[in-house]
């Protein structure tokens, strides 16, 4: 804090400029709020709310979200001071925050000048959940893409009010709760007529704002508008699109159906119908088609749409491509015959490339990926079990490529037979380079200091090198397989070095390398698919690697 203060006397004294003075003033006044929340003078939901409002709307700025991380920059004039005072403040935060919903947070200089402030793996999951109930939106849709990357952390708890459920002059009413990220909001549902009506009224705008927040964190996309010259703001949805919410929602309605039905207010054709549509989760989002998405016989992940009508294949054909997918490499195509049904088919590549494109793309692609896919995960989770582990780990994979530094590789043990490795990545790059065969190869070089653990924290024998390795496809599966040569001339010769080299590739991809002794006393590293995807979690090596696998 001493540090962040000289940083502010500076700042009145000589750099009294608005660019300069933008920098504190959010996190000061975050402070003074959060202060007086925690000392009871301010509410304590209403000081989260504002705060995870003022924080994302930071990170729309001059941030990212990404699976696994959060990250904020805060860089140019006095950054340190600007960065220390959002430190303090998210502290304050933290304090007030339910023990199962605290994060921790990292700061780092780099580049001489700026400072990233950021979230880790669950540590992130959690910010996301609070900033995904509490980030700037309007009528329910975000309004950063950015944000969008919140919504697959959050985890929305719907609970129905014991007791609620009433007869009234026009049907059945209940009320029900939806609460995440620390703050609730409850709504009427009534059972009138042909249709269920989820409702919310306030003459508060910002609270409606977050009844439709919450609503599209449980998967359904509201409507929401002002009741002419009365000051209310309403939100509300009806049966089609509640049935195409997450399941809890959809189990508490059902349930009220139920209820209603057991007290003779409403007829059970009707109810039949409600419940039916309720237990199938009908996809209305954002006007997708019912996708299938389930496994084939092998156990591999099928996402298909199927339909007789010429004109709704190509429509769907179009939009993926409008998102950024390619045909034949992404997705399949069949045009119905005689009468019969054509098929839209994603591969898991192109599911993978749309997950991708949502945490990476930009514009209008961007949006259409993070609707698709969270459409796509949201039937998964409908079918739930397997469906939903495989879905969830095609599209975590997609997300996550391109999602590291290698200069964050910093510090990482590695054991290799029965000797402790030590990892420092300094740098790496990627290039395809036509082989001797004519066909196209991707040379995959990393710069990197590794040096054996000795006891418990001396580290010996520090090597710094270029370690190469050159993927090609082989095998009548076209598999993509990489090659490496132990060098003999390196430090302790070639079993240190392939020691080493498999430190490293382990570091990198969370993989060990299979490790080859000739009868020549050549020693092979070999890298598979499986290494080939953790490389690509690095930004310097993801475009390349893409590219590489799109030749043929």
């Amino acid at each position: 804090m001493d540090f962040a203060l000289k940083d502010m006397h500076c700042l009145a004294r000589d750099c009294a400029r608005d660019a300069v003075a933008r920098k504190f003033v959010a996190p000061a006044l975050e402070l003074i709020m959060l202060e007086k929340a925690a000392r009871g003078e301010f509410d304590g939901k209403e000081a989260l709310l504002r705060f995870g409002e003022m924080y994302a709307t930071a990170i729309a700025g001059d941030g990212s979200v990404e699976r696994g991380r959060v990250v904020l920059t805060v860089g140019g004039e006095l950054g340190g001071g600007a960065a220390l005072l959002r430190l303090a403040a998210l502290r304050l935060f933290n304090d007030l925050l339910p023990d199962e919903l605290k994060f921790d947070m990292h700061m780092y200089m780099v580049g001489g000048k700026n400072y990233v402030i950021t979230a880790y793996g669950e540590d992130a999951a959690r910010l996301m959940r609070i900033l995904a109930v509490s980030a700037p939106s309007a009528g329910g849709g975000y309004l950063s893409p950015k944000f969008e990357g919140f919504v697959g952390e959050a985890r929305v708890e719907v609970r129905l009010d014991e007791g609620s459920i009433r007869r009234t002059k026009r049907g059945v009413a209940a009320d029900l709760t939806i609460s995440e990220g620390g703050v609730d909001v409850k709504y009427n549902v009534y059972l009138r007529g042909d249709h269920i009506l989820l409702q919310f009224i306030s003459t508060d705008r910002g609270r409606a704002e977050l009844a439709a927040r919450l609503l599209k964190l449980a998967g359904v996309s509201a409507e929401m508008k002002e009741k002419g010259g009365e000051g209310e703001w309403q939100v509300w949805a009806t049966t089609d699109r509640l049935a195409a919410g997450r399941k809890e929602l959809r189990d508490a309605l059902a349930e009220i159906v139920r209820k209603a039905v057991e007290s003779g207010w409403v007829d059970k054709e009707t109810a039949d119908r409600w419940l039916d549509k309720l237990r199938s989760g009908i996809t209305l989002r954002e006007g997708w088609p019912r996708y299938k998405v389930g496994l084939t016989g092998g156990g591999a992940l099928e996402v298909k749409y199927r339909s007789t009508s010429p004109n709704n294949i190509e429509r769907e054909a179009r939009r993926l491509r409008d998102m950024g997918l390619e045909e034949g490499r992404h997705f399949t195509v069949k045009m119905p015959e005689g009468g019969g049904e054509g098929y839209v088919s994603i591969l898991r590549e192109g599911l993978a490339y749309a997950a991708w494109l949502s945490a990476r793309g930009e514009g209008g692609r961007q949006r259409l990926a993070a609707e698709f896919v969270e459409y796509i995960l949201q039937r998964a989770r409908e079918e739930g079990g397997a469906v939903y582990e495989k879905a969830e780990e095609v599209v975590a994979r997609g997300r996550a490529v391109g999602s590291l530094r290698l200069a964050d590789v910093r510090g990482i043990e590695v054991d290799v037979g029965g000797k402790r490795y030590v990892v420092d990545v300094l740098g790496g790059g990627a290039q395809s380079e036509e082989g001797r065969s004519g066909r196209t190869l991707l040379r995959i070089a990393i710069t990197a200091e590794v040096g054996r653990v000795e006891g418990e924290h001396t580290i010996v024998d520090r090597v710094v090198r270029e370690y190469t390795i050159t993927f090609g496809r082989y095998g009548r599966n076209n598999k993509a397989m990489g090659f490496a040569t132990a060098r003999a001339d390196a430090p302790g010769g070639r079993e240190a070095d392939a020691e080493r080299f498999s430190a490293l590739v382990e570091a990198l991809t969370g993989k060990r390398p299979r490790v080859r002794r000739r009868n020549d006393g050549t020693i092979e590293i070999i890298c598979y698919e499986e290494h080939l995807d953790g490389f690509a979690l690095y930004a310097e090596l993801a475009e390349d690697i893409r590219r590489w696998l799109e030749t043929k």
